[in-house]
């Protein structure tokens, strides 16, 4: 928010210099972000008065001015249209410099001598835009200093002002903080307007509903009053604060806004029905046609201010265009009110409308400001508009709002900030921000003042002592605390876990977010499956929350092969986000990852050979075992799902639960997504695992007897699984049988059609004693009996036995 350095020395005593002042106020915890000097120190510009405007012999465009100052004439080409013959003008004579570093010489345009320069605000680096040359009132004496008559340069200080802060939203309200912060004097202002005979009540009416937020209402009427522009003055001030200047009655609101930080509109008295004004919730099916000329449609949750008809205005936001005062008004009705936050916040949201108003509104006005606003208003449009004020306000203040009373500690607040405070000192500061305080028994009750509605407990009384004792009177000291770290939740430990797992198996952690476009979200899972909407997207690329982790991936393995990238292993360990019945949607812990690309680092020593199946396999087993958790594998189904390939890929189960999936990308997906080669997915729900709770890891001693190794070759349907094979010949004789491995399998030649080759080694050893050769041999035969039992195989005979 913009603060004129100038105004705020109508309220301050020996104010400091800017820069000094924003220092100050930046300790404080008010920030001032810049400070923008406004206007320039201009030499060689005096005023003077147009004689006569006239063509210019050789052009068209271009004006041959003369023009007069106290002493002496001067003849000026000029290239506005804006004059005439009478104004007054800041004329630039030769030698001046201007801002925009244009020095002024004598010249020929067009074979016209001309003598300097009539300027326009821009060219004196008052404005950004101006409309043409400068004219100024016609009182203005020739040949004075345009410095002394544009008067001193003013400095706008650009303060950051936090929401809680609603008492520095005005010229008064920051004088006042800076009166606190230096210890200066506060020079407040007051005026009331002359009355006239006829009360107010006996001309209008003011009727507040029954459980209406609104806890405070006044109004003046004032009668015939001339709309006409105002003096420049108020209309510099105006907009050198960002304020468009409009006409004298409304600019005196914006004016008053500006200065006191209270919100006030001006109704067209006569364009109120019955001259009544009802402050009321709006009825179901109501509209309203605001100021800026938009229909805007009413629910009951709105409040509004209307007459015996219909609604004139949105409580606290903007007015109504019915009842706006235009140039034929000449009775007005003025308001001033105290809205609740919650309801002006509620409305301004709801139509989306934001205004100066329902900022300020928004964060809370000063409900005892409320009377004092009207009055210095009424009188400032009496003095600018005329007419006359008609006699007392009508003021509806059903219960009067009282500040909390907060018990204050001085010993508490030493504690707090580590630093010797005193009594004295703390009523000092006390004084100085306008909280009144009593003691009793030793002691302090505060009471703060109604403009600090952010003064609600004693901690916030302490932050107040901070601030004006000087932060940096509080010494840096190490902290006395033990501190101890917290412990890690279970989903940090677990991605702690499966991170260090997948970066030693070549996997980098990717993070993305949980938001993604339509188009990602339809690439996995059922073609009808709902999603969680976000109903305020910030883009397109983030309008539903995902429900896998592999859209994400896909999409940065997508962005990686854009860019040359080639050799893609990813990981991300995050929540998914489930639609459901109820409202809210199931949060689900997951991690995926994608594999694109060799196995090896290209090299003249390593094959190039692509990822495959039992790669994205591996990892997961990996991933697994680093969790502590035993997994089974079953065939996935090809129905409804578009993200694994169907002959390529497997369910993970947990206890009979699904718990995730693995394979080669679908064929379609690959296509879609314009891959040269594969890629391998997995993803595993992280939920499903750690609920199912820990395998209990067993050690065994390592082994005091020679073990004994036997080859076996078979023939077998292609479609008996491999794990049911390995646990037949395990539940032989678990004690005996150590482990299992496959190191061959063969399809085609002299094998059928549907069946396939497999070869196993297996190690036998006992624990308790060296076994012979006819126990492994007895043992060996019993493993061919059940693969020709069980599986239909057909043994095909022993490699050499390996010891």
């Amino acid at each position: 928010m913009l603060f004129s350095y100038n105004w705020l020395k109508e309220y301050v005593e020996k104010l400091p210099s800017p820069k000094e002042l924003a220092d100050a106020l930046t300790m404080a915890g008010v920030e001032v972000e810049s400070i923008t000097r406004t206007g320039a120190e201009l030499n060689n510009v005096i005023t003077a008065r147009i004689l006569s405007c006239a063509p210019h012999p050789n052009a068209d465009r271009l004006q041959l001015c003369e023009v007069a100052t106290d002493s002496q004439k001067y003849s000026i080409v000029c290239g506005a249209r804006n004059m005439k013959a009478g104004d007054r003008v800041a004329l630039a004579l030769p030698g001046a410099k201007l801002p925009n570093g244009v020095i002024i010489k004598k010249s020929k345009i067009r074979g016209v001598e001309s003598e300097g320069m009539m300027c326009s605000e821009v060219e004196m680096g008052i404005k950004e835009t101006s409309e043409g040359i400068m004219i100024l009132p016609e009182d203005t004496p020739l040949g004075a200093d345009i410095n002394k008559v544009l008067g001193p340069p003013d400095f706008l200080l650009e303060v950051g002002i936090t929401p809680n802060r609603a008492d520095l939203l005005s010229i008064r309200g920051l004088a006042r903080e800076i009166s606190a912060v230096l210890g200066l004097g506060f020079k407040d202002k007051s005026i009331e307007p002359v009355e006239g005979e006829t009360d107010a009540a006996d001309i209008a009416s003011v009727n507040i509903e029954v459980g209406a937020p609104c806890r405070r209402y006044c109004a003046r009427v004032i009668e015939n009053v001339s709309i006409a522009p105002s003096p420049d003055d108020i209309r510099k001030k105006l907009e050198a604060h960002g304020v468009r200047a409009i006409n004298n009655v409304v600019d005196v609101t914006n004016l008053v806004l500006l200065e006191l930080g209270q919100p006030l509109h001006a109704f067209d008295l006569d364009r109120l029905s019955d001259r009544t004004i009802d402050v009321r919730l709006a009825a179901e099916g109501e509209t309203i046609e605001t100021i800026d000329n938009k229909v805007r449609k009413l629910d009951p949750a709105m409040l509004v201010i209307a007459d015996s008809k219909a609604p004139v205005a949105l409580a606290g936001v903007m007015g109504g265009k019915f009842s706006e005062v235009s140039d034929s008004t000449r009775n007005i009705l003025l308001e001033s009110a105290w809205f609740e936050p919650s309801s002006v916040r509620r409305t301004s949201r709801k139509t989306g409308l934001s205004s100066d108003s329902s900022y300020r509104f928004e964060r809370g006005v000063d409900i005892k400001g409320v009377r004092n606003a009207i009055d210095v208003a009424a009188a400032l449009i009496n003095r600018l508009a005329g007419g006359k004020t008609a006699k007392g306000v009508i003021d509806i203040y059903p219960e009067e709002m009282k500040q909390p009373e907060i018990s204050f500690r001085v010993k508490r607040c030493e504690d707090l900030l580590g630093i010797s405070v005193g009594v004295d000192t703390v009523k000092n500061i006390f004084q100085r921000l306008g909280v009144e305080i009593t003691e009793k028994d030793g002691a302090i009750k505060a009471t703060p003042p109604t403009y600090r509605v952010d003064l609600k407990n004693e901690a916030d009384l302490v932050e107040e002592v901070a601030r004006l004792s000087g932060y940096g009177n509080i010494p840096t000291v190490m902290p006395v605390a033990a501190l101890t770290p917290g412990k890690p939740g279970r989903h940090t430990r677990i991605k702690k876990t499966v991170a260090e797992v997948l970066t030693n198996e070549g996997f980098c952690e990717a993070i993305n977010y949980s938001f993604i476009s339509r188009e990602l979200f339809g690439l996995t899972g059922p073609v009808d499956k709902k999603g969680v909407t976000i109903l305020n997207p910030l883009t397109e690329e983030q309008v539903i929350m995902r429900d896998s982790l592999i859209p994400s991936l896909l999409d940065t393995l997508r962005r990686n092969l854009a860019k040359k990238n080639e050799e893609v292993r990813i990981f991300e360990f995050a929540p998914a986000f489930i639609a459901g019945e109820d409202k809210l949607p199931k949060e689900e812990w997951k991690v995926a990852g994608v594999m694109y690309g060799l196995r090896f680092e290209e090299s003249w020593c390593y094959p190039k050979e692509g990822f495959d199946f039992f790669d994205v396999k591996g990892v997961v087993e990996t991933v697994f075992e680093g969790l502590g958790a035993n997994f089974d594998l079953k065939a996935m189904s090809d129905a409804g799902q578009k993200t694994f390939h169907p002959g390529k890929s497997a369910v993970i189960t947990v206890n009979g639960k699904v718990a995730g999936a693995f394979g080669e990308i679908h064929p379609e997906l690959k296509m879609k997504l314009d891959l040269k080669r594969p890629a391998y997915l997995f993803e595993i729900d992280v939920d499903a695992v750690t609920e199912a709770g820990e395998r209990k890891r067993k050690y065994s001693p390592l082994p005091r007897f020679p073990e004994s190794t036997r080859d076996i070759a078979f023939i077998v349907d292609e479609s008996v699984p491999y794990k049911d094979i390995i646990g037949a010949i395990k539940m032989l004789d678990a004690k005996l049988i150590e482990r299992v491995e496959l190191f061959d399998v063969y399809y085609a030649g002299n094998i059928p059609p549907g069946k396939r080759s497999m070869a196993l080694r297996i190690v036998y050893r006992s624990m308790e004693r060296t076994l012979t050769a006819e126990e492994v041999e007895e043992m060996h035969s019993r493993v061919a009996g059940v693969l020709s039992s069980m599986f239909a195989a057909e043994v095909r005979g022993e490699a050499p036995t390996v010891q």
